[in-house]
């Protein structure tokens, strides 16, 4: 099999530099579309090793960078810069809203183009995407693992041949973001916040003598095109009273510290019986179902799980501090699975979080 996978990344803030320029994470400077949410904190530089399934112990390092991409001054997507990749040299990550799918479009080192195309997973703590090609030739696929202190990822590119059963692992990469140390954790409630976007700083641009906090060379760029405009949305940032009203993440809570046990109402399957006492129990289940009562449709199976992946990426975004974006996700929810459960559980923190 052809090794050249495609070999992405992740990344997130890394270096903590002195500063004034500190805007609440859900203030008004916060202008990242709900799709990236997820992924803000990617958004900087990683350094990590790619570890082939075929011999673990030739492995490569890599290096990447990723940035906002703007149009017409707002963030609409994610660029990505490759060093060392075996697979790809750069690339962009975009969402397309009306079938609600990532697509990753780049070129490989020897520039010939490559496109991957997928969606969260059901549980909403992988992106997972596919490489789109000529048919007959298997497929190809990334799944992006973040761990729960958002300071470490685990990517794996798998492949599954024609007519094989399933997805085979092909390379694993480790990535960790660039200076910050496994002790320091995932804080970063703390740090200046980027006076474009409202996300952690990486980096800073000076303008007439004065400095600002900016996130990633996206926002370096967007603030060279026409700086007087952020200097002045800086300014109205750090007037008194701007940001107090609206609460700071709750960085402290984990992802699994158990503090959503019990709000997604999910009902867990039974574990099934053995014998003749599951014949019995399925026969006494069919006696007092009415008999004119249907059996879910596979639309309405379809809408449950995507209402249920939904449900756990809005839980996620709440979880990290992102009350703004979780909130959004939760409405829609509500508004494109009315009736189901999730819709019920998401309406019940919509009220606990804006009042709705």
């Amino acid at each position: 099999m052809d090794m050249k996978r495609m070999s992405l990344l992740v990344g997130v803030v890394g270096l903590v530099f002195g500063g004034s320029w500190v805007v609440a994470a859900d203030s008004p400077a916060r202008e990242i579309p709900a799709p990236f949410v997820p992924f803000e904190h990617m958004i900087g530089s990683w350094k990590g090793t790619a570890v082939p399934a075929v011999n673990r112990l030739k492995g490569w390092s890599e290096t990447h960078m990723w940035a906002w991409k703007f149009a017409k001054g707002q963030p609409v997507g994610m660029t990505l810069e490759f060093t060392g990749d075996k697979a790809l040299a750069k690339a962009q990550l975009s969402y397309a809203a009306d079938t609600k799918q990532y697509r990753l479009e780049g070129t490989d080192p020897e520039g010939k183009a490559i496109e991957y195309v997928g969606a969260m997973d059901k549980a909403g703590r992988a992106l997972v995407l596919d490489r789109v090609g000529p048919p007959g030739q298997g497929k190809d696929r990334i799944s992006i693992r973040p761990n729960t202190n958002l300071i470490r990822y685990t990517i794996d590119f798998t492949h599954q041949e024609t007519g094989a059963p399933q997805f085979a692992k092909v390379v694993e990469v480790g990535l960790t973001k660039a200076g910050v140390s496994f002790a320091a954790g995932g804080e970063s409630a703390d740090l200046p916040k980027c006076i474009l976007t409202g996300g952690a700083a990486t980096m800073a641009v000076t303008y007439q003598g004065k400095s600002y906090p900016i996130c990633c060379s996206g926002c370096r760029d967007e603030f060279n095109d026409d700086p007087e405009k952020y200097v002045k949305k800086a300014a109205l940032m750090t007037q008194p009273g701007a940001g107090k009203s609206v609460a700071k993440p709750a960085s402290k809570v984990g992802r699994d510290d158990g503090s959503f046990d019990g709000l997604d109402e999910e009902v867990k399957p039974k574990a099934k019986a053995k014998g003749k006492s599951s014949e019995k129990a399925s026969s006494s289940a069919d006696k007092d179902k009415p008999d004119d009562e249907p059996a879910p449709s596979k639309p309405a199976a379809k809408a449950s799980t995507k209402a249920a992946s939904q449900l756990r990426l809005a839980q996620n975004l709440e979880k990290s501090g992102k009350t703004a974006a979780a909130l959004q996700y939760y409405r829609d929810l509500v508004k494109d699975y009315a009736g189901t459960p999730e819709a019920k559980t998401a309406a019940t923190r919509i009220k606990a979080l804006a009042g709705d």
